[in-house]
C-alpha cells in the first residue's frame, strides 16, 4: 500500500541550538537500547547544498539492511535558498524490504537556519512506503524555507561499514 506524503519539517539551527516547529513530529527517531539499533535498518548520509536561489544537493549514503551495507548517491535540489551547508543524517529506515525500494525520489518541505553549527531532525518518505525518521548535524552558513528534492541512486554493496560512517 502506498500513499501520498509530504514531509514537512521546521527547524531552525543557529549556534547549536534548534527549535522545532512541532517536536511531537519527530519523536524519538532511533531505537534507544543496543539491542534495537542492531535489529533495526540504519541510514547514514553526508551532503552539501549550495544554494542562491535554487540550488542543489548532493551526498554519499550508507543503507544497512538485514546486515549488509548498501552505497547510495543522492543528489537534488530546492528554492528558495541562500547559501553553503554541509550536513551528516543518521537514522532508522521503516517500509523498507530491499534497498532496491530506497532507489527512488524523496520530496519534503524544509527549513533551515544555520550560522555556524547545529542539530535538527527531519522525516522523509517517497512514494513506496519508506520512511527515513534522521537526526542532523549541520555546519555553514545557510537560510531556506524550501520544497526539495532528493533522488537516491543505490549503486550495490557498499566499501565502508555504516559503523565506520557514522556523524561525529
Amino acid at each position: 500500500m502506498t500513499r501520498s506524503f509530504l514531509a514537512a519539517t521546521f527547524a531552525i539551527t543557529v549556534s547549536g541550538l534548534t527549535t522545532l516547529a512541532d517536536s511531537s513530529a519527530f519523536a524519538n527517531p532511533l531505537p534507544t537500547d543496543t539491542a534495537a539499533k542492531e535489529n533495526s535498518d540504519q541510514i547514514v548520509f553526508r551532503i552539501s547544498q549550495v544554494n542562491v536561489g535554487p540550488g542543489y544537493t548532493s551526498g554519499n549514503v550508507i543503507l544497512s539492511i538485514g546486515g549488509e551495507d548498501y552505497a547510495i548517491r543522492v543528489e537534488g535540489g530546492g528554492a528558495p535558498a541562500i547559501g553553503y551547508s554541509k550536513a551528516c543524517a543518521h537514522g532508522e529506515v521503516t517500509g523498507l524490504s530491499s534497498a532496491d525500494q530506497l532507489d527512488s525520489t524523496f520530496w519534503a518541505v524544509h527549513t533551515e537556519a544555520t550560522a555556524g553549527g547545529g542539530t535538527g531532525s527531519l522525516v522523509m518518505q517517497n512514494s513506496r512506503g519508506v520512511e527515513l525518521h534522521l537526526k542532523t548535524k549541520t555546519s555553514g552558513a545557510r537560510l531556506s524555507a524550501a520544497a526539495e528534492r532528493l533522488r537516491f541512486h543505490v549503486l550495490g554493496p557498499s566499501k565502508t561499514k555504516i559503523a565506520a560512517a557514522a556523524c561525529s
